[in-house]
């Protein structure tokens, strides 16, 4: 049976099994940290929530929270739900005309900002509407003085506080609002900054939570001991899952950012950081920036190979591959036999390169880490792989805002390279392949995987039309993901339906496993392929800067800038040797996959322009941007 029929639930139980825990480590104006233990955070989420009744929020009023990773965020999205409203988020970093859009589509009469800036931005925005915001809370206090209707969300809290002493009649409006709610209904609208087309409000539900929460800290093994550390943006539906997975287990939750994330991971030592793999990437070259400056590359590379046959041999060993038909018995069995061969073989010096080399990389993570959580897109190969050599384990899950989101997600026990794990508890799959057949028992099939679970979104707000696109009267929801499913039940990730390159030839190309492979380069950024209706494949692609900036100064390439650099014959021929290195018969690519022109761009992808919130690519973005380009490529 359920624990949690709603987030009331499962936060109230939070509050009571734990009030003296630490709950949020957060920075204000300084460096040194500030805390609330759960306790202390129930009485300001109370005294928020209690204030917002007095401004006269109704129960399911929505209302737009514009705020960053912050404890602001936490206190507002928990004393909205506990007092049954709904709330509508975004980050900052949005447009004024993406937020006035929101805004205007949901019906937000209050909105929540996390700082006065955002009000001028979302009015200029508002003028062509005809929704009015009455009410604007500043969450972090500094207040615009520029219009009357504008609040501090300290105001608001103190306002709260002396209802609550008075014993007025919203204080026990708030007390009975928590306990009426019903599962089915709506926690939130979250608008997809999607990669195609204009922003669709998801529709989530109470129940659509309170599954997640009843399934999630098991399967991952989150409890009231450990310690998340986040930088994650928690109006993103992978941020948000994170934060209430951590909320619902009693653990603490460290809000971070850029600049200060090596120097908490070191102070707090956490036991779980939830991130996209852009981040990974980050973090990724970093290191390996670290290694090639100490003159130690060739000691690490060799100590990477050892640990990843280890890895390799020790899942060969235990039959945790990515098989997707049917072994030989015996076949397996010696294989096995194979495995443990070398596993006892690998093991000194496996165990040594992690004391002489891995050891340190580690210590930089606070050395506590049981796992970190990796979701809001596709974890490249070689980056799953790098972190396993030197210790780390990725839990790389899979979903879309519209499942809310996690549909499957590696256990702890059992992680294998390749996959998103599992379905999660209750979710049922079908798969359905390009001519439109059900494929779901062929083994080793592939196609676009169809869900349906008490986690798929009740609709997409105010657009029908859109919602019939995508999810059937009887509750099937299409993801748009081509997997495939292991013998053993994981869901591998083979590309986007919608994605998919269709060459004039009628050869079928997923771009993904493409632009992961040259990805791997140090002298890529990002990439993106193209080639709908042209004889071959080509890319796009956006150099990184600083390693070819070490590379022209080392080859006497002329030129101060990159718009200089991409001109030069001989960094072209870099990259086309790049290119040609990583997607080859050798690494697995048939002749059609292979990139055979491409152009360099002097401009970085930027998030909210070419890259979403999750930093994936805006395909069509980029390919309306670059067309001529693109054109001039096949001329």
């Amino acid at each position: 049976m359920a624990k949690y029929k709603t987030l009331y639930d499962a936060f109230q139980s939070t509050f009571t099994l734990f009030p003296d825990r630490l709950a949020v480590r957060y920075r204000l104006s300084g460096e040194d940290f500030h805390t609330k233990t759960y306790s202390e955070l129930h009485e300001v989420v109370k005294a928020f929530g209690v204030g917002l009744i007095h401004l006269g929020v109704k129960p399911k009023a929505h209302i737009a929270l514009i705020a960053d990773v912050s404890h602001y965020w936490l206190i507002s999205d928990l004393a909205i739900q506990f007092i049954a409203g709904v709330d509508v988020p975004r980050g900052t970093d949005s447009t004024g005309d993406e937020i006035a859009y929101i805004v205007d589509h949901s019906g937000c009469e209050i909105v929540l900002v996390h700082n006065a800036a955002q009000i001028e931005k979302i009015e200029k925005g508002l003028s062509k509407y005809k929704q009015q915001v009455k009410t604007y809370i500043v969450l972090n206090d500094q207040k615009s003085s520029a219009h009357s209707n504008v609040f501090t969300m300290t105001e608001i809290i103190e306002k709260g506080r002396q209802l609550i002493t008075s014993n007025a009649s919203e204080s026990a409006e708030f007390d009975k609002r928590g306990p009426a709610i019903e599962s089915d209904d709506l926690a939130t609208i979250v608008y997809t900054s999607g990669t195609t087309g204009e922003p669709k409000g998801v529709m989530l539900s109470h129940s659509n939570f309170a599954h997640q929460l009843n399934v999630l800290p098991k399967l991952v093994d989150v409890g009231p001991d450990d310690r998340g550390l986040t930088l994650l943006p928690p109006w993103h539906i992978f941020g948000r899952i994170a934060e209430y997975l951590f909320f619902a287990s009693g653990t603490s939750i460290t809000y971070t950012d850029i600049k200060h994330i090596g120097e908490d991971m070191r102070k707090i030592q956490p036991t779980y950081v939830p991130a996209v793999p852009r981040i990974w990437e980050g973090v990724y070259n970093k290191i390996i920036g670290v290694v090639k400056k100490s003159g130690k590359e060739g000691i690490f590379n060799f100590f990477k190979k050892i640990s990843l046959a280890f890895r390799h041999n020790k899942n060969l060993m235990s039959g945790k591959l990515r098989v997707f038909t049917p072994r030989n018995p015996l076949v397996a069995f010696f294989s096995s036999i194979k495995g443990l061969l070398f596993v006892i073989l690998l093991f000194l010096p496996k165990k040594l390169g992690d004391i002489l080399v891995f050891k340190k990389v580690l210590a930089a993570t606070g050395g506590k880490m049981k796992g970190s959580i990796s979701g809001g897109g596709a974890l490249p190969g070689y980056i799953d792989d790098f972190f396993a050599a030197i210790g780390i384990k990725i839990l790389e899950g899979y979903g879309l805002t519209e499942t809310c989101p996690v549909l499957s997600v590696r256990l702890p026990g059992r992680v294998i390279p390749g996959t998103v794990g599992p379905l999660v508890e209750q979710t049922e799959a079908k798969l359905i392949d390009l001519e439109g057949k059900d494929v779901t028992d062929v083994r080793g099939a592939k196609g676009t995987l169809h869900v349906r679970g008490p986690q798929v979104m009740k609709g997409y707000y105010k657009n029908q039309k859109k919602t019939d696109e995508v999810l059937t009267n009887d509750g099937w929801f299409n993801t748009g993901d081509l997997v495939m499913f292991t013998n053993s039940g994981e869901v591998s990730i083979v590309g986007r339906s919608k994605d998919t390159i269709v060459l004039v030839g009628g050869e079928n190309v997923e771009p993904t496993p493409i632009e992961e492979k040259i990805k791997e380069s140090a002298f890529v950024d990002h990439v993106m392929c193209v080639g709908q209706d042209q004889k071959t494949i080509g890319a796009l692609i956006v150099p990184n800067q600083e390693e070819l900036k070490t590379w022209v100064g080392s080859n006497g390439i002329p030129g101060d800038s990159l718009a200089d650099w991409i001109k030069d014959p001989k960094v072209n021929d870099l990259f086309k040797k790049e290119i040609s290195r990583l997607v080859s018969a050798d690494t697995g690519f048939k002749s059609f996959e292979r990139v055979t022109v491409f152009r360099l761009l002097e401009k970085p992808f930027e998030q909210g322009d070419e890259l979403n919130n999750t930093l994936k690519i805006k395909r069509h973005v980029v390919t309306d941007k670059y067309d001529s380009l693109i054109k001039s490529m096949y001329a």
